[in-house]
């Protein structure tokens, strides 16, 4: 993983515009998470899933024990009762937030072994050369040092130009940064409402954050007899 971008400074206050001189006004936003609780000095993997359509997938199960949340972002954080792992469910936040987000959620992800992001976006964000047949495609991105575990995570590099924002994003940079493994697993899907991608589910299974496959099933109209 690469890192870019630069700050150019006007050489001369000609150069400047007017809005240059214009302050932004608008409230800092300070987050809190809603309990004051210990941080576990060991975390094996920290695992982040982003998008109403993982909340969905997970919400119904109870191998996940709730630690803290905080409810102006639609934060939750819980910890796997069979796994040393903590996992983080967002959605539907204000993607202005996402340092705030990233800064309360640090110390858990500095001391994680490893950390795994799981994104779901619209197919219509996927940019490729190619015409895409699937009705969804699994991509990833990794900070440039491996894991020492076997974590069995492999899927496709994410193409230019395609890019992750948010909280992900935000996650994968600090551990960049501090040199420690992470990677962001991105799912493009065109119709989440009625798909069942195995593929994440059998990650959400490895981790202990939903039971055995054979004992899942989908909690939604599709598979009610309402409208029969």
């Amino acid at each position: 993983m690469s890192t870019f971008g630069e700050i150019n400074e006007p050489s001369s206050r000609t150069a400047w515009e007017d809005w240059d001189d214009v302050f932004v006004t608008d409230d800092f936003v300070n987050l809190r998470l809603d309990k004051e609780v210990d941080i576990p000095k060991e975390i094996d993997t920290f695992i982040i899933l982003e998008g109403r359509y993982l909340y969905d997938c997970v919400r119904a199960h109870h191998d996940l024990e709730l630690v803290n949340s905080n409810a102006e972002v639609n934060l939750c954080l819980f910890k796997t009762k069979k796994q040393n792992n903590y996992v983080c469910m967002i959605r539907d936040y204000n993607l202005v937030l996402s340092s705030e987000i990233v800064e309360l959620l640090k110390k858990y992800i500095t001391i994680s072994t490893d950390v795994i992001a799981i994104v779901t976006k619209p197919m219509v964000e996927y940019q490729v050369s190619e015409l895409v047949t699937k009705d969804y495609v699994i991509r990833s991105i990794s900070a440039s040092k491996p894991s020492t575990r076997k974590l069995n995570v492999h899927f496709p590099n994410l193409e230019q130009p395609n890019i992750i924002s948010g909280v992900s994003a935000g996650v994968l940079c600090w551990r960049e940064i501090i040199d420690k493994p992470a990677v962001a697993i991105i799912c493009y899907i065109e119709h989440p409402e009625e798909q069942q991608i195995l593929e994440l589910y059998e990650l959400l299974e490895r981790f202990k954050i939903i039971p055995d496959m054979s004992k899942f099933h989908r909690d939604n109209i599709l598979n009610s007899n309402l409208y029969i």
